[in-house]
């Protein structure tokens, strides 16, 4: 496990695989001010499910502030079709160990994937706001970001 990411760090340069649209890099590829950036654990696991779908329920209310979603996983791009048509927002398959100690993130050794590491950062990858889980609660909540968006974007300049 490597340094977690605090607020006003730098969010590391990643290159992600997306379900049927190709590669992504974050934050480079990010074309809106800000990006709300979503590792979970997988596709079988509730918590996970439950967090995508609380997204998408506000990714257009979010992207009128300004802030696109990205999500990714150690799910195959087979498994993870299984959700991806249901979300309007990129979806990441294939994370490594490796992508998971650039962000800081804690990994299931047994099981082998990546625990709960969320981002709040702008198109810059400067990170206004991070949260870290070792189990699978403990993640952001949608209503939460959007109140922080909302407080970002009101006191910003």
């Amino acid at each position: 496990m490597s340094d977690k990411i605090d607020n006003g760090g730098q969010f590391p340069d990643l290159e992600l695989s997306i379900v049927g649209a190709g590669k992504l890099s974050i934050p480079g590829d990010i074309n809106t001010p800000y990006a709300l950036v979503l590792f979970y654990r997988g596709h079988w696991w509730p918590f996970c499910r439950r967090q995508l779908v609380g997204f998408e329920q506000l990714r257009e209310a979010l992207a009128e502030l300004g802030v696109s979603i990205i999500a990714g996983s150690v799910d195959s791009e087979d498994k993870l079709s299984e959700i991806s048509n249901d979300i309007g927002f990129p979806v990441a398959w294939g994370m490594t160990r490796d992508m998971g100690n650039k962000v800081g993130a804690w990994w299931d050794e047994e099981r082998n994937f990546i625990q709960p590491s969320n981002f709040f950062m702008t198109n810059s990858g400067k990170v206004l706001a991070s949260s870290y889980a070792s189990s699978p609660v403990g993640r952001m909540e949608p209503e939460d970001v959007m109140m922080l968006a909302n407080f970002i974007i009101k006191n910003s300049g």
